[in-house]
């Protein structure tokens, strides 16, 4: 029996038949997670309400509202707002300043506020307040006449109409 010789060029083409390329992956990458604003997901009364706290102020009727941010790891700057805007000299001013830290979680603590003649320093004027609650994920500005101003970040606002007169 006679051996025939292989051909080069059929030897490597049944090599290639055979064998399999390997194509090394990639990384995997993924595009970061942008900025949302924050949402206020939940107000009781609703938005826009007027509310009667009466003579003396009623804490039973105060207000709870619920916000929510799908970045669940950026902190809330909250202010209750008192008579703004516009900016009045006397009158304006930050009654609740707070921080509620980020998390794991999409809807944060419920706040509840219920203004106070003697606590929140209402204007002795008139009868009828403003109260602006105004939310963001960056810490507000230092600027007194813009109480609800922020840098680089997203705010969301609820305002109400509130009757309370103070002696």
């Amino acid at each position: 029996m006679a051996i025939r010789p292989v051909h080069g060029f059929s030897l490597s083409a049944l090599l290639l038949a055979v064998s399999g390329c390997v194509v090394p992956m990639g990384p995997e990458w993924s595009d970061p997670q942008t900025n949302a604003p924050p949402t206020i997901s939940l107000a009781n009364p609703p938005v826009g309400s007027v509310l009667d706290f009466g003579a003396t102020g009623n804490a039973s009727l105060g207000l709870e509202v619920g916000l929510s941010d799908s970045n669940t790891q950026d902190s809330f700057h909250v202010r209750w707002i008192i008579d703004y805007p516009p900016f009045i000299e006397s009158v304006s001013h930050v009654a609740l300043p707070l921080t509620l830290p980020g998390g794991s979680q999409v809807e944060r603590p419920h706040l509840w506020f219920a203004p106070n003649c003697s606590d929140d320093a209402l204007s002795r004027d008139f009868s009828e307040h403003r109260l602006l609650l105004a939310a963001s994920d960056r810490p507000f500005s230092d600027d007194p006449q813009t109480l609800d101003g922020v840098t680089n970040g997203f705010l969301v606002e609820g305002s109400w109409i509130f009757t309370l007169d103070c002696p």
